[in-house]
């Protein structure tokens, strides 16, 4: 899709006939809707710090194409909110407060996306997870709140420390890497430390916290902190678009499947399923990988495309 198209659709500047290709180019692929998506995210970041913007768009036109601007937008909106554009920002502390309290929020859908924060840290979100977040950080700490899973590498800033909030519990960092797994509706929070420190503090039981060091895990055990080592970093590959099949219980494993495949799996039995080690990629698809698996349990089961339904039989 070419892209001064796409400014023109973000600015509602687009033709009729521009808007009916753009909804085909979403329609053909979803992670067509995810790039327009960040587009729009980053240029709405810049329209609350720079509002002369689109002037500087106009004068530039001539001198420079629509990719290049985007990738500095890109860059200024993702690396250096917090210093703004221009000196006048950088001197008007009430302003920089103001635009610091807006709340962003990002969600994905079938498919891991990588996110880079004001400060520098990098997210990547699992399929169907939503992440809340400042468009400054601006206090001492800098907070962000998880809904699904979701790997980060903090930058460091020993001053300003990082928490990850969840509904089950905050997660306290300074510079680090770790992975979150936060999902109410089935009761699920886990966090896996590779790099660094963190301290999970639970939600849940005033006072009770766990620190972990890199190579341990925390997760919820009848509503408890429980501690133990990273059984398989391998789990943790989803960034990758890489699902681990080694070790995983057949009812996990079609967990994992609903959220890389964006699909709804009915279990009406659960067949033994054992792999000594394995893994798949996300873009073989849902029925490359159910077949695969056939190779190791007897199962059967049918696919409705309309619904958007595997029920295992």
């Amino acid at each position: 899709m070419n892209e001064e198209i796409l400014y023109r659709y973000m600015k509602h500047q687009s033709t009729a006939r521009e808007r009916a290709a753009i909804a085909d180019w979403l329609e053909a692929d979803a992670s067509n809707r995810e790039l327009l998506d960040r587009m729009s995210l980053e240029m709405e970041t810049l329209a609350l710090i720079a509002p002369e913007l689109d002037d500087m768009h106009e004068r530039s036109v001539r001198r420079t194409t629509l990719r290049g601007r985007l990738v500095r937008w890109s860059a200024a909106a993702a690396a250096a909110v917090v210093l703004c554009v221009g000196s006048w920002y950088a001197a008007d502390h009430n302003a920089r407060e103001e635009f610091g309290g807006r709340v962003l929020s990002f969600q994905t859908s079938n498919a891991p996306v990588r996110y880079t924060l004001s400060d520098g840290t990098e997210v990547w979100l699992n399929a169907g997870t939503r992440l809340e977040y400042p468009a400054a950080f601006t206090g001492r700490e800098r907070r962000v709140r998880v809904s699904g899973e979701a790997l980060f590498d903090v930058k460091h800033d020993a001053g300003h420390p990082f928490i990850v909030e969840t509904y089950a519990c905050d997660v306290e960092v300074l510079g680090t890497k770790f992975n979150v797994v936060a999902e109410p509706a089935d009761g699920l929070f886990s966090t896996a430390l590779f790099e660094g420190q963190v301290q999970v503090t639970s939600r849940l039981f005033a006072g009770e916290r766990v620190i972990l060091s890199p190579d341990n895990m925390v997760r919820l055990e009848d509503g408890h902190l429980a501690v133990s080592r990273i059984a398989d970093r391998d789990d943790y590959l989803w960034t990758e678009g890489i699902i681990n099949l080694t070790g995983v219980r057949f009812e996990e494993l079609m967990r994992r499947f609903e959220k890389a495949f964006g699909v709804k799996i009915v279990l009406e039995r659960v067949p033994d399923f054992h792999i000594g080690q394995g893994k798949i990629r996300q873009s073989v698809g849902i029925d490359n990988a159910l077949r695969m698996l056939q190779q190791f349990a007897r199962f059967t089961y049918t696919h409705d495309e309309q619904n958007n339904t595997i029920i295992i039989r």
